[in-house]
């Protein structure tokens, strides 16, 4: 299956604030999102996925591009109220940020069903297709671990607004115009009930994707942020390994179990895509880091996996030891170790 692919809007400034509050969200008419996409034409068609479809949107005579998703029937009716509805409604609630794929507007609720998200552009896919297209060069070790910690960012910056994803996987971090990685459909999220509400009854059903979903979330009120933590942990032994979470072409097909002893014993070499090995003795020591990250992640009890904040200072620590060798090496430079006290901020627009 393709995975969904959305853009960037050509409104949004790439050097915005990671969060800006009290914004306003369009609102479009099924006719101008017809037209917009050429009658959801396939020459617009950006993906296809279990929920819906994606079309390339040309409004406002060109000056705006974006992204409608045009929900599958089965996830347009699925839920009470409508799933797209409550994924439209969370949407609506988050700040805009250069961490997330963002929404622009939505047709109104009072309209046709099902209602149409028009979300910001994504020029260049998903981190998915930067891992496993064929097609596509293979990104350098230095490259990926860039690419996750944004990605931990953006997951860090969702939980601190009480937000679960519980859809966190390579296909749903997509890339914006610059290349750098952004958290993209939200049809799976939940707001989490402030602690000690009785909300924890309204909570859904545990939902997933196979491969990437915690083990222990088997109730409702299982849900936290420490189960994206676990996807997490499953996507950072992705970028590191080259393989996808589930592959019946490898025994054990699940990437966690074939991680697993590697990650115990030590036998870290083992894990490295030999597409994208660490080319020295400081990218080595760095991936190293990066894999105790993601077995930390994987931990069997969610009160002992680290939060997505902790996620985000650990990667950083590997990236700006990488960075200090790197800079050491240069002949005729004097060099000093990067800010290591980087915010999310800085982080987003990296």
């Amino acid at each position: 299956m393709r995975p969904l692919a959305c853009c960037k809007s050509s409104y949004q400034e790439e050097d915005e604030e990671v969060q800006t509050r009290g914004q306003k969200h369009r609102v479009f008419t099924y006719e101008e999102i017809h037209a917009a996409t050429s009658g959801f034409s396939a020459s617009a068609l950006l993906g296809r996925g279990s929920h819906g479809s994606v079309y390339r949107a040309s409004l406002d005579q060109g000056r705006l591009l974006a992204a409608a998703k045009l929900p599958s029937l089965a996830f347009a009716s699925s839920g009470s109220p409508s799933a797209t509805d409550a994924e439209i409604d969370l949407l609506s609630s988050l700040p805009r940020s250069p961490l997330f794929v963002n929404l622009v507007g939505a047709t109104p609720a009072s309209g046709p069903s099902p209602r149409i998200p028009v979300v910001d552009l994504m020029p260049h896919g998903s981190l998915y297709d930067l891992l496993h297209d064929p097609l596509r060069p293979s990104p350098p070790f230095s490259r990926r671990l860039r690419l996750a910690l944004r990605s931990a960012a953006a997951l860090a910056q969702l939980h601190s607004l009480r937000v679960v994803h519980r859809d966190v996987k390579p296909a749903n971090l997509l890339l914006d115009a610059k290349g750098r990685t952004r958290l993209a459909d939200f049809g799976l999220a939940i707001r989490l009930p402030l602690p000690g509400g009785d909300e924890d009854r309204s909570l859904p059903p545990p939902a997933g994707t196979m491969g990437y979903l915690d083990p222990g979330y088997v109730r409702p009120v299982d849900a936290s942020t420490r189960t994206d933590v676990y996807s997490f942990g499953v996507l950072l032994l992705e970028v590191l390994s080259g393989r996808e979470a589930i592959d019946v072409e490898y025994s054990p097909p699940s990437l966690v179990d074939w991680a697993t002893p590697l990650l115990e014993d030590g036998r870290f070499e083992e894990l490295w895509d030999p597409r994208a090995a660490p080319e020295d003795r400081s990218e080595e020591e760095a991936a190293r880091a990066v894999a105790e990250v993601a077995g930390r992640c994987l931990a069997p009890a969610a009160g002992d996996r680290p939060s997505m904040a902790e996620v985000v200072t650990a990667l950083r620590a590997a990236n700006r030891r990488r960075l200090w060798r790197w800079a050491l090496r240069r002949p005729g430079k004097r060099s000093r170790p990067p800010n290591g006290h980087k915010s999310v901020s800085d982080v987003a627009g990296s």
